[in-house]
């Protein structure tokens, strides 16, 4: 009986364990930097900091960060979003992209 308390305790322990699968790790973070308003992909310049809301709907108030991909050569939207919700896991993050191809992936017209 001891056994099994102590085998349904482990399981547990490791279940409540869980992984936030949307952040990064620390070896792709190695890969990222910030200056000023910008992010940077081994480097390169690939989004700024365009702005900052405050959102109140039905009681919740949620904070969301604003960004505008400048280069689409070097990391997908998804990539940048993941980059700055490793930083930022209580906000929102939207990434806006003015390429074809963002659009052509997202089912945009």
């Amino acid at each position: 009986m001891k056994k099994l308390l102590g085998l349904l305790l482990a399981t547990g322990i490791v279940s409540s364990c869980a992984v936030d699968k949307q952040i990064l790790s620390s070896s792709e973070l190695k890969r990222w930097c910030s200056r000023n308003d910008t992010l940077y992909y081994d480097c390169v310049p690939v989004a700024v900091f365009t702005g900052f809301e405050v959102e109140l709907y039905k009681g919740d108030m949620t904070n969301e960060l604003c960004l505008e991909q400048i280069n689409d050569t070097m990391v997908s939207i998804d990539s940048i979003v993941l980059y700055v919700h490793t930083y930022h896991r209580n906000d929102k993050v939207q990434v806006v992209s003015m390429y074809a191809k963002n659009k052509i992936k997202y089912g945009m017209k």
